[in-house]
This record gives C-alpha cells, structure tokens and sequence, in this order.
C-alpha cells in the first residue's frame, strides 16, 4: 500500500497578523464596558485616522438656579398655616422650633421643604419673636429674600402694631403689602389722601374720582397684586364699607399686549376679581362690588373703578 501524503505542517507566521479596525474598536470598548463595572456611558471611539483613545468627558448637568428661601404664615382664626422652602435642615428646624413656641401643636398645619439651591434666609434670625406676637386672626405673612409682606383681613390699628413688631425683628428688611399705610408713613400719596378725605355722604363723582386715583400694579401677565398696592386697596375697603349700603361699585380689569385676545379678556376678570376680593376682605359687602373684564385701554395693567349709583 502506497504511503499517504500529509501535507507539510504550518507554522505560525512570524508576526501575528494584524487586527482588523473594527476588531480593535470592538475589544478596546469592550475592555472599557468591563473595567467601568458595565456602565451604560458609551466611550468615545477613535477615528480610522487616530487610534489613540482620548481621554472621554462627561458633560455635568446643567446647575439649577438659585432661589430666594421663602415661607407663607397664615393665622386662620387662631390656626396656622405654614409652607415654604429653606436652605438647609438648620433652618427647617428653626422654623419648626419658632413655631412651636408661638402655637399649640394642634393648631398648626404646614410643612417647609429643604432645597440646596435656596439662598440663606435673612428673615430667620428674628423669626421666633416675631411669630410670639403675631397673634392676628386673618393676617398673612409672606417672607420673601429682604422683604417681609403681610396681606389679609387686619385693621388700622393691627397693622401698626404688626408694623412696629415687623420693624423691631427684622431690622433691615423691606416691609410691604398692608405694613405700608399707617404710622404716618403715607407720605404724599395722592390716592391715599383722596380716600382720606371720603365721607360717607360723599357724593358718587367724588367716590369714583378718589377710586380712580389709585394705581393698582399686578405683576407681569398674573393678576397677583403688587404688594406695594394693598395697602391703598385695603385703605379704599374701609372707606366703601362705611358708604350707604345701596351703594354699588363696578371694577373693570384691564390686560393686553399678548396677542391673543380671549387671554387677554380671561386676565382682565381675573384682576378685576383679584381687586374685589381684597375690598371684600376689608369690609365691602360681596353684593357691592361687580367685577367685569375690559378693553386694555390707556391703563392696560390695572384697573378703573365706576360708581354705578
């Protein structure tokens, strides 16, 4: 029988044949897959041109802008409510220690949250004293950065008081809403003055001419009165809740500029019943006061009023 013929043995090559581009892709991210605990960041893939791996950057997120700590204080008769938002759990516990101090824990509902990106809360140092006599069925109390606003249903007499508590706590801090009007400080205000000067006798051109003279500010497209307005609207809710009862006034709103009527007509009620709300809050008699949307006119951001009889 004839010897089988085996063909020679082959030897390896000399040099190891040299990777494919893609072969070499594929190993270097798989490498990497594994080396990073199987992260789901894809890592940058060198060009046919360059097969050195750059270093890979991870873009950061985008840093949340940073906000004003801010907390609400509402004496509901005798009940409080509280919400906001602070810096740190320093200042959350702060407020909850002041609050505990000034009201029987089943009095009080609310919750303030903590935010990183809160600025420190200028107000807090004088806090506690100043809730101890806060004490004011139907008073609200907004702090806001270096501005300490109070709103709601509070007479003359309680602002002062309020005003002077305000004053001594929170030295340095803008004071607005209804702590402005009173302790002389109307300086010359001629819508303050107008109103002062109504009597109840006071025949109807004299009353629309001294409502007239107030200019209601909102802020930009909201119907949330300024709070360097409340102060007069409340001091024109006195004045009207002394009239005759059979007097009726009418409140028009007034937005445009937007583009698109029908908001601007939903925006105009919605100031007209913002404003009706705060003289209602100071004694008017809901029954009173009409409310109505109108066209922007010369005051497009505010309101004009019309004694009706």
């Amino acid at each position: 029988m004839p010897a089988t013929a085996f063909p020679p043995p082959r030897l390896p090559p000399r040099f190891p044949p040299r990777p494919r581009p893609w072969a070499r892709v594929l190993a270097l991210f798989v490498s990497l897959a594994l080396a990073s605990g199987c992260s789901r960041e894809t890592a940058a893939i060198p060009s046919d041109a360059d097969d050195s791996m750059s270093d890979a950057v991870t873009a950061a997120p985008p840093a949340e802008a940073a906000f004003d700590s801010h907390l609400d204080i509402v004496d509901n008769n005798g009940r409080l409510r509280f919400d906001g938002t602070v810096d740190s759990d320093e200042a959350r516990q702060a407020i909850a220690a002041a609050i505990d101090a000034a009201y029987p824990a089943d009095r009080v509902t609310g919750a303030v949250a903590v935010d990183g990106n809160a600025r420190p809360a200028p107000w807090l140092r004088g806090l506690a004293p100043f809730l101890a006599g806060f004490k004011a069925p139907g008073a609200a109390v907004r702090f806001r950065a270096d501005a300490v606003e109070l709103s709601g249903q509070v007479s003359p007499d309680e602002r002062l008081r309020l005003r002077q508590l305000a004053r001594a706590q929170f030295p340095g801090v803008r004071l607005t809403g209804l702590f402005g009007g009173v302790g002389g400080d109307d300086g010359n205000d001629p819508a303050a003055a107008a109103l002062a000067n109504l009597r109840p006798d006071t025949p109807a051109h004299g009353v629309e001419s001294a409502l007239n003279r107030m200019d209601v500010g909102f802020e930009p497209g909201s119907a949330r009165i300024t709070p360097d307005s409340l102060a007069v609207i409340a001091q024109a809710g006195q004045l009207l809740a002394a009239m005759p009862p059979e007097r009726r006034i009418e409140i028009a709103g007034h937005a445009g500029g937007s583009g698109d009527p029908d908001a601007d007509a939903a925006l105009s009620r919605q100031r007209a019943d913002a404003v009706k709300v705060q003289l209602i809050v100071n004694g008017v008699n809901p029954g009173a006061v009409e409310a109505r949307a109108a066209d922007a006119g010369e005051r497009p951001d505010s309101v004009t009023f019309r004694v009706l009889n």
